[in-house]
């Protein structure tokens, strides 16, 4: 072979062996970039899964409530008082809190419904004496029968004693009708009922002025006719006990225990007996 024709094929060995690695170049910058992406899009998409559990949903704590202006333990007691519910231990209680916040109208009244549940109680006794004269108030004054009516037991039990009372005497008079051999004993046991029967309407009586007694929960200004623009005789101070007989437009004809009469507002005045 000649020199020529050697020359010639190492040419044409030459320009084959670079035509083909230029070919395969772009393969592998493609393959390259192919896993550099990949790498990029692995490595991006893992602080995103991390974040994603870094962040999981976790319960939120309840935001506090709004802070409120605390209650009086007076107003709390009272608004837990209500009239189908007195009881003379909450009417006690909601008293001593009215007295040491200086509000000895509202105590009196409050001692005053505890004594007509518990008459006998000496602590409730004790207490409304002491708000009396820590107000300057006079002792009070009741007559012996109704005090002694009212030492007996409550107004409730009494009732209850003169409703057996009047079956048992309704119930002995009955069965002296048919039994003749027994009539001694069912006349004393009608009698007894009379008695039990009677002792109840007498605390009856004993209790009525007390069922229109009021105490004043302010100091209020006596008229001498219920208008607002009368000017007041006298004043009427805080915890004082009156008697009520009248109400008109607001205004309530009361007795003072001096023996003055005279009209006051509504606003200033709580009857001892709630009325609904």
């Amino acid at each position: 072979m000649t020199h020529r024709a050697l020359r010639c094929e190492l040419l044409i060995a030459l320009a084959m062996f670079v035509s083909t690695s230029h070919a395969a170049a772009p393969v592998q910058t493609l393959q390259t970039a192919q896993s550099t992406q990949a790498a990029e899009t692995a490595q991006d998409s893992q602080p995103s899964q991390a974040s994603q559990s870094l962040q999981a949903p976790q319960a939120s704590p309840t935001a506090p409530a709004s802070p409120t202006a605390p209650a009086s333990p007076a107003s709390a007691l009272a608004s837990q008082v209500s009239p189908a519910g007195y009881s003379a231990a909450a009417l006690y209680n909601l008293a001593n809190a009215y007295a040491r916040a200086g509000k000895p109208g509202l105590a009196v009244l409050n001692y005053e419904r505890a004594k007509l549940l518990e008459p006998a109680d000496p602590d409730i006794d004790t207490n409304l004496r002491r708000v009396r004269e820590s107000s300057g108030l006079p002792p009070e004054s009741r007559s012996g029968f109704e005090r002694m009516a009212g030492s007996i037991a409550s107004p409730r039990i009494l009732a209850w004693v003169g409703v057996l009372g009047l079956l048992i005497a309704g119930v002995s008079t009955l069965a002296r009708l048919r039994y003749a051999t027994h009539r001694r004993k069912l006349f004393m046991a009608a009698l007894l009922g009379v008695s039990l029967a009677g002792l109840a309407v007498g605390n009856g009586v004993a209790l009525w002025p007390i069922m229109h007694e009021a105490v004043i929960t302010h100091a209020a200004p006596v008229r001498v006719s219920p208008v607002p623009i009368e000017e007041p005789v006298f004043v009427l101070p805080e915890a004082s006990t009156v008697s009520m007989s009248a109400e008109h437009d607001g205004f309530v004809l009361v007795r003072a225990s001096s023996g003055r009469t005279g009209w006051v507002s509504s606003a200033n005045i709580a009857p001892v007996v709630p009325r609904r």
